[in-house]
C-alpha cells in the first residue's frame, strides 16, 4: 500500500476546558473519560437520549484539555448538544477546528517526521505523544498510521520540505478498511452505536454508569434488539456515492431496499463503502447502488468480530 501524508480537512476539533471538563464529558458520552491519560487516547461516541449517534470521535487529554477530534459534520450535530447541559457544569465547550492543522499518514518518511517532531513514534493503537506544539495519535487498522494535530503556528515547522496532499482518499479509505464509521449530516441521530459496530471498536463502556442514551445502548447490548451492523463493501469501479444515499439488495428478480451509505472513498479505481445493512449479511453477497444501478459491491470480510 502507497505511503502518503495529507492534510485531514474533514476533520474537526471540540475542546473542553475547566475543572469539570472530565465528570461533564463522563455523563455525555459512551466511553469511559475517566481512562484517558497523556498517553491514552480513546474513541467514543456522542447520542441522543434514544441512544442516536450524534457523533463518533477520538477523544484525547492534553495540556489540561480535553479534545475531541472527529467529523466536522459530526461536530455541527454534536456541539450544540454538548453546549446544553455544560451550563450546569464548570466547563467550557467550543470549536477550535480553526486553530490546529491536522495531518494523517502512513510510511516511513511521516514516521520520521513523527520522531524528529516528538522525539519518538507510538506505536500501539491509540497509543499518543505529545509536547507543546502538538500531538500525535497512533492507529493500527488495517495497518500502521498516524493522526497529528500541530497548533498552527507549529505546523510550518513540522511540514517544512515535505510533499503534503489535501486529497484525503486514502486516509478515508483506511478508515472504511478499518471498519471506523464517521457521522455525516445526512447520517446524524440516525443509528445507534451498536448499529455502526462502535461495541467492536471498543467506543462503548458497558460499566461506567450513566450517560446519554444509556439505557438504550445497555438495552441494545443485553436485550439482543440490533438487527442492524456496519459493513465493508467494495467495487472495482470508481465512482462517488454520498452518505445517506440508498444501497439495494438483489431478492430474485427484484431489488429491494438493503442499507444505507455511511462513508466513501476512491483510490486507485476503486471505490469503497462503509454502510449499515442488515447484520445477517453475508461476506461476498452484492448490493447496488440505488441512484446509480450499475454500480454494484460486494461486502467484504470486517477486522473484528461484531458479536461482541
Amino acid at each position: 500500500m502507497s505511503e502518503f501524508i495529507t492534510q485531514l480537512n474533514h476533520l474537526g476539533v471540540i475542546n473542553l476546558t475547566g475543572e469539570e471538563r472530565v465528570k461533564y464529558l463522563q455523563g455525555q458520552v459512551t466511553n469511559d473519560i475517566q481512562e484517558l491519560t497523556e498517553h491514552k487516547a480513546a474513541l467514543g461516541c456522542h447520542c441522543d437520549f434514544k441512544g442516536k449517534t450524534w457523533n463518533i470521535f477520538y477523544a484525547v487529554q492534553w495540556q489540561d484539555q480535553i479534545h475531541l477530534i472527529s467529523d466536522k459534520d459530526g461536530i455541527a450535530g454534536s456541539l450544540p448538544e454538548l453546549k446544553k447541559y455544560a451550563v450546569f457544569a464548570k466547563t467550557e465547550i467550543s470549536e477550535q477546528s480553526d486553530q490546529y492543522l491536522l495531518l494523517g499518514g502512513t510510511g516511513s518518511a511521516f514516521q520520521q517526521l513523527i520522531e524528529n517532531f516528538f522525539g519518538a513514534v507510538p506505536d500501539a493503537d491509540l497509543a499518543m505523544l505529545s509536547n507543546q506544539k502538538g500531538l500525535v495519535l497512533s492507529l493500527t487498522s488495517p495497518q500502521p498510521r498516524w493522526l497529528v494535530m500541530l497548533k498552527n503556528d507549529s505546523a510550518a515547522t513540522f511540514v517544512k520540505d515535505t510533499a503534503i496532499t489535501e486529497d484525503d482518499q486514502q486516509w478515508q479509505r483506511l478508515d472504511i478498511q478499518a471498519g471506523l464509521a464517521h457521522i455525516s449530516q445526512q447520517t446524524s441521530n440516525q443509528f445507534v452505536p451498536q448499529m455502526l459496530n462502535m461495541q467492536a471498536l471498543g467506543a462503548i463502556s458497558f460499566s461506567k454508569g450513566c450517560y446519554m442514551g444509556q439505557e438504550v445502548v445497555a438495552r441494545t447490548k443485553y436485550l439482543g434488539k440490533n438487527k442492524r451492523a456496519t459493513f465493508i463493501l467494495r467495487s472495482e469501479q470508481a465512482c462517488t456515492l454520498n452518505a445517506g444515499d440508498t444501497l439495494e439488495l438483489q431478492i430474485e428478480q427484484n431489488w429491494r431496499r438493503g442499507g444505507t451509505v455511511i462513508s466513501c472513498a476512491t483510490v486507485n479505481h476503486q471505490t469503497w463503502l462503509l454502510a449499515v445493512l442488515a447484520n445477517d449479511t453475508e461476506v461476498g453477497a452484492t448490493l447496488r447502488s440505488k441512484e446509480q444501478p450499475d454500480m454494484q459491491f460486494n461486502v467484504q470480510p470486517l477486522p473484528y468480530s461484531i458479536d461482541n
